[in-house]
Protein backbone atom coordinates (compact mmCIF):
# COMPACT_ATOMS: atom_id res chain seq x y z
CA UNK A 1 0.00 0.00 0.00
CA UNK A 2 1.28 3.52 -0.60
CA UNK A 3 0.92 6.35 1.49
CA UNK A 4 -0.88 9.18 1.22
CA UNK A 5 -2.01 12.68 3.21
CA UNK A 6 -5.32 13.76 3.01
CA UNK A 7 -6.07 16.65 0.54
CA UNK A 8 -7.53 19.89 1.23
CA UNK A 9 -11.11 19.52 2.30
CA UNK A 10 -13.45 19.99 -0.12
CA UNK A 11 -14.32 23.06 -2.49
CA UNK A 12 -16.57 24.10 -5.12
CA UNK A 13 -14.46 22.80 -7.74
CA UNK A 14 -14.67 19.10 -5.94
CA UNK A 15 -16.17 17.87 -8.88
CA UNK A 16 -13.25 19.24 -11.67
CA UNK A 17 -10.55 17.87 -9.14
CA UNK A 18 -12.11 14.83 -8.55
CA UNK A 19 -12.24 14.04 -12.45
CA UNK A 20 -9.01 15.47 -13.16
CA UNK A 21 -7.32 13.29 -10.20
CA UNK A 22 -6.06 9.95 -11.54
CA UNK A 23 -6.82 6.42 -10.55
CA UNK A 24 -4.91 4.91 -7.79
CA UNK A 25 -2.68 2.08 -8.81
CA UNK A 26 -3.18 0.68 -5.12
CA UNK A 27 -4.90 0.86 -2.17
CA UNK A 28 -3.71 4.06 -0.35
CA UNK A 29 -3.40 4.81 3.15
CA UNK A 30 -5.11 8.00 3.96
CA UNK A 31 -4.84 9.58 7.49
CA UNK A 32 -7.73 11.39 8.52
CA UNK A 33 -6.89 14.02 11.60
CA UNK A 34 -9.43 12.62 14.34
CA UNK A 35 -8.39 12.27 17.93
CA UNK A 36 -6.30 10.54 18.04
CA UNK A 37 -5.62 10.29 14.26
CA UNK A 38 -6.63 7.28 12.21
CA UNK A 39 -5.89 5.64 8.83
CA UNK A 40 -8.19 4.43 6.06
CA UNK A 41 -7.61 2.38 3.17
CA UNK A 42 -8.61 4.61 0.37
CA UNK A 43 -9.06 3.52 -3.40
CA UNK A 44 -9.59 6.66 -6.07
CA UNK A 45 -11.45 5.98 -9.10
CA UNK A 46 -11.25 1.75 -9.51
CA UNK A 47 -11.70 0.18 -12.66
CA UNK A 48 -15.45 -0.78 -11.93
CA UNK A 49 -15.96 2.79 -10.14
CA UNK A 50 -13.98 5.23 -12.17
CA UNK A 51 -16.87 7.66 -10.30
CA UNK A 52 -16.07 7.03 -7.00
CA UNK A 53 -13.92 6.41 -4.05
CA UNK A 54 -13.56 3.63 -2.16
CA UNK A 55 -12.43 3.32 1.54
CA UNK A 56 -12.38 0.52 4.20
CA UNK A 57 -11.04 0.46 7.54
CA UNK A 58 -7.95 -1.47 8.44
CA UNK A 59 -8.84 -4.37 10.75
CA UNK A 60 -6.57 -2.90 13.55
CA UNK A 61 -8.76 0.57 13.57
CA UNK A 62 -9.40 1.41 17.28
CA UNK A 63 -12.97 1.89 18.77
CA UNK A 64 -12.43 6.27 17.93
CA UNK A 65 -13.82 5.29 14.90
CA UNK A 66 -17.39 5.39 15.79
CA UNK A 67 -16.65 9.63 15.95
CA UNK A 68 -16.21 10.15 12.13
CA UNK A 69 -18.84 10.77 10.09
CA UNK A 70 -19.20 9.55 6.51
CA UNK A 71 -19.71 13.31 5.47
CA UNK A 72 -16.22 14.29 7.73
CA UNK A 73 -14.60 11.57 5.74
CA UNK A 74 -15.76 12.87 2.79
CA UNK A 75 -14.74 16.48 3.29
CA UNK A 76 -11.49 15.66 4.06
CA UNK A 77 -10.88 13.53 1.21
CA UNK A 78 -12.08 16.57 -0.86
CA UNK A 79 -15.41 15.52 -1.66
CA UNK A 80 -18.59 18.06 -1.09
CA UNK A 81 -21.50 16.05 0.04
CA UNK A 82 -23.46 18.07 -2.12
CA UNK A 83 -21.72 16.38 -5.28
CA UNK A 84 -22.20 13.08 -3.63
CA UNK A 85 -25.56 11.43 -5.74
CA UNK A 86 -25.14 8.03 -3.81
CA UNK A 87 -23.17 6.19 -0.91
CA UNK A 88 -22.73 3.32 0.12
CA UNK A 89 -21.76 2.63 3.95
CA UNK A 90 -21.44 -1.30 4.14
CA UNK A 91 -23.35 -2.22 1.94
CA UNK A 92 -26.53 -0.08 2.21
CA UNK A 93 -26.63 2.39 -0.39
CA UNK A 94 -28.53 5.80 0.01
CA UNK A 95 -28.68 8.57 -2.22
CA UNK A 96 -27.47 11.61 -1.23
CA UNK A 97 -30.13 14.21 -1.75
CA UNK A 98 -27.48 16.92 -2.08
CA UNK A 99 -25.48 16.53 1.24
CA UNK A 100 -28.69 16.50 3.42
CA UNK A 101 -29.32 12.41 3.67
CA UNK A 102 -29.09 11.77 7.39
CA UNK A 103 -26.96 8.60 6.46
CA UNK A 104 -23.90 11.72 5.99
CA UNK A 105 -24.08 12.20 9.52
CA UNK A 106 -24.32 8.11 10.55
CA UNK A 107 -20.59 7.73 13.02
CA UNK A 108 -18.34 4.76 11.05
CA UNK A 109 -18.33 1.75 13.48
CA UNK A 110 -16.28 -1.40 12.72
CA UNK A 111 -17.47 -3.00 9.95
CA UNK A 112 -20.48 -5.31 11.00
CA UNK A 113 -19.99 -9.05 10.69
CA UNK A 114 -20.69 -10.38 7.29
CA UNK A 115 -21.11 -7.20 6.08
CA UNK A 116 -19.72 -5.37 2.73
CA UNK A 117 -16.46 -3.77 4.45
CA UNK A 118 -16.56 -1.16 1.77
CA UNK A 119 -17.52 2.67 1.81
CA UNK A 120 -18.34 3.56 -1.50
CA UNK A 121 -18.52 7.73 -2.32
CA UNK A 122 -19.28 8.63 -5.46
CA UNK A 123 -18.84 11.94 -7.23
CA UNK A 124 -20.81 13.54 -9.71
CA UNK A 125 -18.79 14.27 -13.01
CA UNK A 126 -18.31 18.00 -13.48
CA UNK A 127 -20.75 20.06 -15.31
CA UNK A 128 -20.23 21.14 -18.59
CA UNK A 129 -18.13 24.37 -17.74
CA UNK A 130 -16.49 22.89 -15.60
CA UNK A 131 -15.66 19.26 -18.16
CA UNK A 132 -14.21 21.94 -20.43
CA UNK A 133 -12.15 23.32 -17.94
CA UNK A 134 -10.38 19.86 -18.12
CA UNK A 135 -11.13 19.19 -21.01
CA UNK A 136 -9.50 21.57 -23.42
CA UNK A 137 -11.98 23.77 -24.34
CA UNK A 138 -13.12 22.33 -28.25
CA UNK A 139 -12.41 24.93 -30.73
CA UNK A 140 -11.84 25.47 -34.58
CA UNK A 141 -8.02 26.42 -33.27
CA UNK A 142 -4.89 24.06 -34.25
CA UNK A 143 -5.10 21.27 -32.13
CA UNK A 144 -2.29 21.10 -29.42
CA UNK A 145 -0.64 18.83 -31.24
CA UNK A 146 -0.10 18.42 -35.01
CA UNK A 147 -2.06 15.12 -36.37
CA UNK A 148 -1.91 14.26 -40.17
CA UNK A 149 -5.10 13.39 -41.95
CA UNK A 150 -4.48 9.61 -41.66
CA UNK A 151 -4.29 9.79 -38.23
CA UNK A 152 -7.11 12.42 -37.42
CA UNK A 153 -9.23 9.77 -39.23
CA UNK A 154 -8.13 6.95 -37.01
CA UNK A 155 -8.80 9.24 -33.99
CA UNK A 156 -12.20 10.45 -35.52
CA UNK A 157 -13.21 6.29 -36.66
CA UNK A 158 -12.34 5.56 -32.95
CA UNK A 159 -14.17 7.73 -31.03
CA UNK A 160 -17.18 6.61 -32.98
CA UNK A 161 -16.48 3.00 -32.64
CA UNK A 162 -16.23 3.57 -28.62
CA UNK A 163 -19.56 5.83 -28.66
CA UNK A 164 -21.45 2.71 -30.70
CA UNK A 165 -20.09 0.46 -28.19
CA UNK A 166 -20.98 2.59 -25.42
CA UNK A 167 -24.83 3.28 -27.25
CA UNK A 168 -24.96 -0.74 -27.18
CA UNK A 169 -23.46 -1.53 -23.79
CA UNK A 170 -26.33 1.19 -22.44
CA UNK A 171 -28.77 -0.67 -23.77
CA UNK A 172 -27.61 -4.11 -22.52
CA UNK A 173 -28.07 -2.41 -19.30
CA UNK A 174 -31.57 -1.55 -19.59
CA UNK A 175 -32.42 -4.63 -20.53
CA UNK A 176 -30.30 -6.32 -17.60
CA UNK A 177 -31.85 -3.97 -14.96
CA UNK A 178 -35.02 -5.44 -15.81
CA UNK A 179 -34.02 -8.65 -15.78
CA UNK A 180 -32.17 -8.56 -12.39
CA UNK A 181 -35.31 -6.84 -10.72
CA UNK A 182 -37.66 -9.74 -12.10
CA UNK A 183 -35.09 -12.28 -10.68
CA UNK A 184 -35.68 -10.29 -7.54
CA UNK A 185 -38.91 -10.72 -7.44
CA UNK A 186 -38.93 -14.37 -8.29
CA UNK A 187 -36.48 -14.81 -5.37
CA UNK A 188 -38.59 -13.27 -2.65
CA UNK A 189 -41.57 -15.25 -3.63
CA UNK A 190 -39.56 -18.67 -3.79
CA UNK A 191 -38.27 -17.88 -0.62
CA UNK A 192 -41.56 -19.39 1.89
CA UNK A 193 -42.12 -21.70 3.84
CA UNK A 194 -42.89 -25.78 2.95
CA UNK A 195 -46.65 -26.00 2.57
CA UNK A 196 -48.28 -28.50 4.66
CA UNK A 197 -48.06 -31.67 2.24
CA UNK A 198 -44.47 -30.65 1.26
CA UNK A 199 -43.57 -30.68 5.23
CA UNK A 200 -45.45 -33.92 5.58
CA UNK A 201 -43.85 -36.32 2.99
CA UNK A 202 -40.52 -34.73 2.84
CA UNK A 203 -37.92 -36.28 5.33
CA UNK A 204 -35.30 -34.21 7.50
CA UNK A 205 -32.72 -33.94 5.16
CA UNK A 206 -35.34 -32.59 2.87
CA UNK A 207 -36.24 -30.45 4.41
CA UNK A 208 -32.24 -28.63 6.10
CA UNK A 209 -32.04 -28.66 2.14
CA UNK A 210 -34.67 -26.21 1.54
CA UNK A 211 -33.16 -24.04 4.66
CA UNK A 212 -30.11 -23.73 2.90
CA UNK A 213 -31.68 -23.17 0.03
CA UNK A 214 -34.03 -20.31 1.36
CA UNK A 215 -30.78 -18.92 2.79
CA UNK A 216 -29.16 -19.22 -0.53
CA UNK A 217 -32.36 -17.12 -2.03
CA UNK A 218 -31.73 -13.92 0.42
CA UNK A 219 -27.89 -13.90 -0.09
CA UNK A 220 -29.01 -13.83 -4.28
CA UNK A 221 -31.50 -11.31 -3.67
CA UNK A 222 -29.15 -8.90 -0.91
CA UNK A 223 -26.56 -9.46 -4.26
CA UNK A 224 -28.91 -8.50 -6.55
CA UNK A 225 -29.99 -5.00 -4.81
CA UNK A 226 -26.78 -4.01 -4.29
CA UNK A 227 -26.27 -4.67 -7.94
CA UNK A 228 -29.22 -2.87 -8.88
CA UNK A 229 -28.25 -0.23 -6.88
CA UNK A 230 -24.49 0.26 -8.17
CA UNK A 231 -26.00 0.09 -11.49
CA UNK A 232 -28.42 3.04 -10.53
CA UNK A 233 -26.12 5.56 -9.02
CA UNK A 234 -23.85 4.48 -12.11
CA UNK A 235 -26.50 5.81 -14.44
CA UNK A 236 -26.77 8.75 -12.43
CA UNK A 237 -23.03 9.70 -11.60
CA UNK A 238 -22.48 9.23 -15.73
CA UNK A 239 -25.41 11.35 -16.81
CA UNK A 240 -23.78 14.68 -16.94
CA UNK A 241 -20.82 13.14 -18.49
CA UNK A 242 -22.66 11.15 -20.79
CA UNK A 243 -24.22 14.97 -22.28
CA UNK A 244 -20.77 15.77 -22.76
CA UNK A 245 -19.76 12.85 -25.29
CA UNK A 246 -23.15 13.50 -27.12
CA UNK A 247 -21.94 17.24 -27.43
CA UNK A 248 -18.40 16.41 -29.01
CA UNK A 249 -19.75 13.33 -31.00
CA UNK A 250 -22.40 15.71 -32.75
CA UNK A 251 -20.24 18.92 -32.91
CA UNK A 252 -16.40 17.34 -33.85
CA UNK A 253 -16.44 13.37 -34.32
CA UNK A 254 -19.75 13.75 -36.76
CA UNK A 255 -18.56 16.40 -39.27
CA UNK A 256 -14.66 15.45 -38.56
CA UNK A 257 -13.74 18.92 -36.81
CA UNK A 258 -10.58 19.08 -35.17
CA UNK A 259 -10.24 20.96 -31.76
CA UNK A 260 -8.05 21.21 -29.13
CA UNK A 261 -7.60 18.47 -26.28
CA UNK A 262 -9.12 15.71 -29.14
CA UNK A 263 -6.52 13.38 -27.84
CA UNK A 264 -7.77 13.46 -24.34
CA UNK A 265 -11.18 13.24 -25.66
CA UNK A 266 -10.58 10.38 -27.47
CA UNK A 267 -8.90 8.59 -24.20
CA UNK A 268 -12.38 9.38 -22.76
CA UNK A 269 -14.67 7.76 -25.22
CA UNK A 270 -12.59 4.76 -25.05
CA UNK A 271 -12.75 4.97 -21.33
CA UNK A 272 -16.66 5.35 -20.89
CA UNK A 273 -16.76 2.53 -23.75
CA UNK A 274 -14.56 0.23 -21.72
CA UNK A 275 -16.30 1.56 -18.21
CA UNK A 276 -20.14 0.40 -19.73
CA UNK A 277 -18.65 -2.88 -20.95
CA UNK A 278 -17.46 -3.84 -17.81
CA UNK A 279 -21.17 -2.85 -16.00
CA UNK A 280 -22.68 -5.26 -18.50
CA UNK A 281 -20.14 -7.96 -17.48
CA UNK A 282 -20.61 -7.62 -13.67
CA UNK A 283 -24.20 -7.78 -14.22
CA UNK A 284 -24.77 -10.24 -16.22
CA UNK A 285 -22.40 -12.54 -13.93
CA UNK A 286 -24.84 -11.05 -10.63
CA UNK A 287 -27.45 -12.28 -12.69
CA UNK A 288 -26.39 -15.92 -13.80
CA UNK A 289 -24.74 -16.21 -10.11
CA UNK A 290 -27.79 -15.06 -8.46
CA UNK A 291 -29.97 -17.67 -10.81
CA UNK A 292 -28.11 -20.27 -10.51
CA UNK A 293 -27.26 -20.28 -6.56
CA UNK A 294 -30.52 -19.17 -5.50
CA UNK A 295 -33.21 -19.54 -8.34
CA UNK A 296 -32.08 -23.26 -9.71
CA UNK A 297 -31.06 -24.51 -6.43
CA UNK A 298 -34.08 -23.69 -4.49
CA UNK A 299 -36.39 -24.97 -7.92
CA UNK A 300 -34.22 -28.30 -7.42
CA UNK A 301 -35.15 -29.20 -3.69
CA UNK A 302 -38.82 -27.91 -3.95
CA UNK A 303 -38.83 -30.16 -7.16
CA UNK A 304 -37.95 -32.61 -5.39
CA UNK A 305 -39.84 -32.92 -2.54
CA UNK A 306 -42.87 -32.41 -4.94
CA UNK A 307 -42.32 -35.85 -6.25
CA UNK A 308 -42.20 -37.49 -3.34
CA UNK A 309 -45.70 -36.00 -2.47
CA UNK A 310 -47.01 -37.12 -5.42
CA UNK A 311 -45.67 -40.34 -5.07
CA UNK A 312 -47.02 -41.09 -1.81
CA UNK A 313 -50.44 -39.38 -2.29
CA UNK A 314 -50.05 -42.08 -5.95
CA UNK A 315 -49.59 -45.07 -3.81
CA UNK A 316 -52.43 -44.80 -1.42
Amino acid sequence: MSAGSVPNPASNDCRAAFAARPPSASWEVIQIPTDPPRNFWVWFKPQHLPNAIVLQIPPDAGPSVAAVSVKYVARMLGVDPAFVPMCSLFGVSFEGQGGTASYFDQAITVVPAGSDPNIVIYVEPPPMQAAQSYYPEASHNEPETEFTDDQLDEIFDSMERDWKGSVQADRQLQSLQKQLLDLQVRLGTMNRDLGTDERLYSDRSDQDDWQEARRALRDAATRLARYIKEMDAGETSYAGKKRWFVDIRKTYVIPRTTFDGIASARQEFEIYRSTMQNLVSRMQAAYHHARQEGEVRANQVLSRIASKVASTKNKR
